[in-house]
């Protein structure tokens, strides 16, 4: 345009709307309103004022009660009000590594409800049937996931803000016709992190988003993104005042519950394991279960620095450990994280590990139900300041592209007397039938770094749940019903 035509369009938009504003109120034309319980005023105030009922035709969308009126007004209207009827308009704001998108929505027009289709699935990769848009690699290795929706109805629900954390980098581009970000976060590599896109339709009133696996090939994806259909199913609705307020009560309550629970988890934290919950080796430690009954007794254990001598078929999992044994049978050190309680990383460092063993005796007092589970788990503890010992609350974790699992859950990797080891049985593989009054001998292995070998407790696993129910127990009812843990050493 020239700059005269620029000065001049906004007066005859604002001129051609007040005479479609006039249609309406004298009845001409039906309106399209929001809901009846409306409470929010719209946030297009000059341009898309002319709402239209959503029903494509020939490329068109129409929505006034004759065609002498569309006409009408497509005469009267320059094109870009089309354009501007939009369900929201989406601004973007980057402050470091976070990504927000924030949303202006358009009150008189009504949400949809829509189902999304992909086009195109990466070879070897099938949906899981239910028909929920989640997509998995046949080998294992990858995944993709079209998330819920986002409406405008939901995008309200969450204040009009979608924000992305760790972002590296966010690549703009188009794809199913749509305006979308492909989302990069920091040191994906090294992080195995996943890829996430989100695609922007402001005329039909939705967000997609999409997230995938670090494995998936990134043109792959893209060329799944971009085949996508989405088809409107239905009407939504935004929720009534009553409604929000019953809703944010709700969320009101939960965090109040969820603060209770972290008070009390904290001075659980600062009261620590009760000494008599504490058993040395050669103590029983009994554990009085559903229809179960039984006690453990540590006889010895030992670090060793090599798997030399124990069999490969009495390890739960021996392929966790290509690549990261030496030719001695010992284990290669590996790349591990440390992070506070509250998630934030502290180092990065090389550890070397080595062996735990561990020779249990177990006794079955009760065995209405005979399948005993045999297995332990690895308690990291600290001292409080009053020298007691209670549950450390930092964390250690392998680099992700170490693809390190031979601390998985802090339990063992071996046990010697397993009996379910083929097939589906192999889910029991740390479980027995004992029957009342029998005993069983039996040596775990565990792997353990090197220098955290002074701050280990044990304890039966599937025991002491307890402690997860601070919500709903106080610390000292925790303590209470807590079965116990096994100290190694003093």
């Amino acid at each position: 345009m020239k700059n005269g035509m620029e000065e001049m369009l906004p007066q005859i938009v604002e001129e051609r709307l007040q005479e479609a504003y006039e249609q309406i109120r004298i009845g001409e034309i039906k309106q399209m309103n929001r809901h009846e319980d409306s409470y929010a005023e719209p946030a297009y105030k000059k341009i898309g004022a002319v709402r239209r009922k959503k029903k494509r035709a020939g490329g068109f969308y129409k929505s006034w009660g004759s065609a002498a009126a569309v006409l009408a007004l497509v005469i009267l209207i320059p094109s870009v009000v089309y354009a501007a009827v939009h369900y929201y308009q989406k601004n973007v704001r980057r402050e470091g590594d976070a990504l927000t998108y924030e949303f202006v929505l358009n009150y008189e027009l009504v949400p949809g409800e829509y189902r999304v289709k992909a086009g195109y699935v990466p070879k070897g990769f099938e949906d899981d049937e239910d028909g929920d848009g989640k997509y998995y690699a046949q080998d294992g290795d990858g995944w993709i996931t079209i998330m819920p929706i986002y409406t405008t109805a939901e995008i309200e629900r969450i204040n009009g803000e979608i924000t992305v954390n760790d972002i590296d980098k966010a690549e703009h581009t188009k794809l199913s016709g749509m305006e979308a970000d492909v989302i990069t976060f920091l040191d994906a590599e090294r992080n195995l992190s996943n890829t996430d896109i989100f695609l922007f339709n402001e005329q039909e009133g939705y967000v997609l988003e999409i997230v995938a696996g670090y494995q998936v090939d990134r043109k792959e994806l893209l060329k799944f993104a971009d085949s996508l259909s989405v088809e409107r199913i239905g009407d939504g609705r935004y929720e009534t005042e009553d409604e929000k307020a019953e809703r944010q009560k709700e969320e009101a309550d939960t965090e109040r519950v969820l603060l209770e629970g972290q008070k009390r988890w904290d001075a659980l934290m600062e009261l620590g394991i009760p000494e008599d919950k504490i058993y040395a080796v050669s103590q029983e430690l009994k554990v009085e279960g559903y229809e179960q009954s039984y006690g453990f007794t540590v006889t010895d254990y030992a670090f060793v620095n090599s798997m030399d001598g124990f069999a490969e078929e009495n390890f739960f999992d021996f392929t966790r450990f290509d690549g990261w044994l030496n030719e001695d049978k010992t284990l290669r050190p590996y790349a591990r994280r440390h992070f506070d309680k509250e998630n934030n990383l502290l180092e990065e460092e090389k550890i070397g590990q080595e062996f735990l063993l561990v020779d249990l005796k177990v006794h079955c007092y009760d065995d209405t139900d005979p399948d005993i589970p045999l297995n332990f788990v690895l308690q990291y503890v600290t001292e409080t300041e009053n020298g007691t010992l209670t549950w450390a609350e930092d964390f250690y974790e392998a680099v992700p592209a170490e693809n390190y699992w031979l601390q998985m859950d802090d339990s063992a990797v071996y046990f010697d007397k397993a009996v379910n080891v083929n097939g589906e049985a192999r889910n029991h593989f740390f479980y027995r039938e004992m029957k009342a009054g029998e005993d069983l001998e039996y040596t775990l292995l565990f792997v353990v770094d090197q220098d955290r070998k002074e701050d280990i407790l044990l304890y039966p696993q599937g025991g002491n749940n307890d402690l997860w129910q601070s919500e709903s127990m106080t610390a000292g009812d925790i303590r209470e019903t807590l079965d116990g843990y096994i100290r190694l050493g003093q």
